[in-house]
């Protein structure tokens, strides 16, 4: 599915793009957070308003991804094989408005990829720091009103900025209508622990992906997102709210999984997670926040997906 079938919210009145039957493997081609307009430090957004101005809307997401067989109701499994960044430019950009610091003057900073490592321009000389190319934004339709797609939500997912989601995770959300409608985009190159800075390091991606079917009981499904890998459990609670409040969702949802799996009582599940859970932010560009609390399989008695 090529990049020119991106949107700007995640709707259930949009056609869907593509109808594939579970577990078909397709390559979903995504579109940068500005489509594609920054092709170099000339171009500048000084806003997010200017953005919605000038592009229509922020975060473009390609899709929507209708899968054959699934009800409201059901539970998708989005199981991601690989990400290529910047498969086209072969540059990221981070961008700086006057909004993150009235001090800063509003700016584009082009990032080259360099083999498996990314340039961050410095005065002194550019700093070289790990690509680890992941999907930021990805999520399914609502049943009611269309949500933005840089917006978030427990019932879609959407903008959380979670480095997690890159190869060989599985993003499990639940459909809110028929086939789910999935779409997704807003690729980096890096990003630390949280987007501090209006932007990580964004980039065009070309995605392989396959989509499965799920019982919400196989899946241990809680009411909040999952994003599992090989080694680890994590539950995602996106904005809005406060940041603290969406730490204690996202540990609530993970032990109240590790209950639903038969191996722990709900008060185990907190001792265990208060003794190594762990926690990743992924979103703190305000209003939008997310985080994201993780488990190790090996300390509940998986060793894989």
């Amino acid at each position: 599915m090529t990049r020119d079938r991106t949107h700007f919210a995640f709707d259930a009145a949009i056609r869907p793009a593509i109808t594939v039957a579970p577990g078909e493997t397709i390559v979903v081609e995504t579109q940068d957070a500005h489509s594609g307009t920054i092709t170099g430090p000339d171009v500048v957004y000084e806003t997010l308003d200017d953005v919605m101005g000038r592009i229509g809307g922020a975060n473009p997401v390609t899709g929507p991804i209708a899968v054959e067989g699934v009800a409201a109701g059901d539970c998708l499994e989005v199981r991601i094989e690989h990400v290529e960044g910047a498969p086209v430019t072969g540059f990221g950009y981070m961008t700086t408005t006057p909004t993150l610091h009235p001090g800063f003057a509003a700016e584009t900073v082009i990032c080259r990829r360099k083999g498996g490592r990314v340039e961050i321009p410095a005065g002194r000389g550019p700093v070289l720091v790990p690509c680890r190319p992941f999907i930021g934004t990805i999520g399914v339709a609502p049943r009611g009103e269309p949500v933005l797609s840089f917006r978030q939500g427990a019932e879609i997912l959407g903008n959380v900025d979670l480095p997690e989601i890159s190869r060989g995770a599985a993003v499990v959300m639940r459909a809110a209508v028929d086939g789910g409608l999935v779409s997704l985009g807003d690729a980096h190159l890096a990003q630390g622990d949280a987007e501090i800075h209006r932007s990580a390091v964004e980039c065009q991606a070309d995605v392989r992906l396959r989509i499965l079917r799920r019982d919400p009981e196989e899946a241990t499904f809680s009411g909040l997102p999952q994003v599992n890998t090989a080694t680890e459990l994590g539950s995602v609670a996106p904005g809005p709210g406060h940041l603290e409040d969406l730490v204690r969702a996202a540990y609530d949802d993970l032990a109240l999984r590790l209950r639903r799996s038969g191996r722990f009582t709900l008060p185990e599940a907190y001792r265990l997670l208060g003794a190594v859970g762990t926690v990743r932010v992924g979103q703190v560009v305000p209003p939008v926040y997310s985080a994201m609390a993780k488990i190790e399989r090996r300390y509940v008695g998986e060793s894989d997906q």
